[in-house]
């Protein structure tokens, strides 16, 4: 990621100023993955992407500094953490669906989709991201994680 005074100095521009906070190939896939279930360091490194553990480090590291991505201890290691997105993280569903609707629409016989994802999309975008949006709450009643306060625990 270009850090913000580099390009905060070039332009003020919204499109660069997001960049400097997401504009990376990897920490988008990583929110993607924190949007659907995977929270834990292991489960990062066995998408099919394959992102290698010491940029998958740096990655988290930049994402927590955003306030996108906060961690907790799992409940049950202190040895392990389960990352989250904070509401500012989640609030990247809202870049993430276009993404998808306009990589479907120039890249669909090469896209592919999981089922679940798959039948959430079919209700439409907004009906994608309530049911998206649903399950990260679900999960965080289950780890009593709060992301409102979040971005200042990293």
């Amino acid at each position: 990621m270009v850090s913000r005074k580099q390009h905060g100095q070039i332009s003020d521009c919204p499109i660069a100023l997001g960049l400097d906070s997401i504009g990376d190939h990897w920490s988008l896939l990583i929110v993607r993955d924190l949007l659907f279930g995977k929270h834990e360091f292991r489960e990062f490194l066995d998408s099919d992407e394959s992102i290698s553990s010491n940029i998958l480090t740096d990655r988290l590291g930049k994402l927590q500094e955003q306030g996108i991505v906060a961690w907790r201890y799992h409940p049950d290691s202190r040895k392990r953490k389960l990352y989250y997105l904070t509401c500012k993280g989640k609030d990247l569903i809202h870049v993430l669906v276009p993404l998808v609707r306009w990589a479907l629409k120039y890249h669909g016989d090469e896209a592919r989709i999981p089922p679940a994802q798959q039948a959430a999309l079919a209700s439409g975008p907004e009906g994608f991201i309530q049911a998206t949006l649903a399950a990260l709450e679900d999960w965080e009643s289950a780890f009593e994680v709060d992301t409102k306060d979040a971005a200042t625990r990293v």
